[in-house]
């Protein structure tokens, strides 16, 4: 076990994943390091804490944060990355995740080994990536970024379309075959079960605010924005989210296995409470 390789920050999407990787690194490779000799070291005067944060049950202030960077001997790039990790980690909502993980996302030590999750970040908070990756399908498939950019709605620029193309290139998400015809490529964007969530709920998001602008962009004849509005009973709610991924695999299956296409589409399906259920939080 005594070759067992330091723990790099730059490495994790959880701080207290790191922080119990890094202890048990230092117990490794010194037999008389204890959460109470990590503690007098840091400046700590409890000899559990460290333990109590690896176990979720205590968060990390602007305070601990410096006094566990000390700790573990972190330089200052590490400090800086692992400061932005706590609170992205502690974040109380989608903005402050998202804020700090772009802070993540833009330090020296994150993008050297990080490229491609910095790619799905992107594939994920741009709307016109996932169109991109559809459109190259389109006729001769031999699509120009001056061309893609003009086909989106709303339009982008070229250089942003010749961007979006360079991202799909690297996560394998299409390719060229050897006559230089775009094709996509039966490839899944992995983020990372920590950052997942939040960037999957951007890419929402995004795709949310399209389809609210899409009543004053387009006519009627050209989209369906409709409403349900209903009760039923809580314990059937997992039985209603299979009818809709029953529904979803319907459209896939007649839709988009069709062989010829000209036109990127974007359906959303929103199911979510306008209630509590009845009898909650009654004491």
């Amino acid at each position: 076990m005594k070759d067992m390789e330091r723990p790099k920050i730059f490495d994790y999407h959880d701080y207290r994943r790191f922080l119990k990787d890094s202890f048990d690194y230092a117990k490794n490779n010194n037999g008389k390091f204890s959460f109470r000799y990590f503690a007098q070291r840091a400046g700590f005067n409890s000899g559990s804490f460290l333990k109590l944060v690896i176990d979720g049950k205590r968060n990390l202030t602007n305070e601990s944060i410096s006094k566990i960077s000390k700790g573990f001997k972190l330089n200052k790039q590490e400090h800086d990355y692992f400061e932005n990790l706590v609170f992205m980690n502690q974040a109380s909502t989608h903005e402050i995740r998202n804020h700090y993980y772009k802070q993540m996302l833009s330090m020296k030590g994150y993008t050297k080994v990080n490229h491609i999750a910095k790619a799905s970040y992107d594939y994920f908070s741009k709307w016109y990536y996932p169109a991109i990756r559809e459109i190259v399908t389109f006729g001769n498939r031999k699509y120009t970024p001056e061309k893609i950019a003009g086909l989106l709605k709303p339009s982008i620029s070229e250089k942003q379309a010749q961007e979006a193309l360079d991202h799909l290139l690297m996560l394998g998400l299409i390719q060229k075959d050897q006559d230089g015809y775009w094709e996509q490529c039966d490839q899944h964007i992995s983020t990372g079960k920590e950052v997942q969530s939040f960037i999957v709920a951007q890419y929402h998001r995004e795709m949310l605010q399209l389809a609210s602008d899409s009543i004053e962009r387009f006519s009627s004849q050209e989209r369906d924005i409709t409403a349900l509005t209903f009760s039923m009973d809580a314990k059937r709610m997992d039985e209603l989210k299979q009818l809709i991924a029953s529904f979803r695999d319907k459209i896939r299956s007649s839709f988009l296995e069709n062989g010829y296409v000209n036109q990127v589409l974007q359906l959303n399906i929103q199911l979510y409470p306008l209630s509590k259920k009845d009898g909650e939080n009654e004491s």
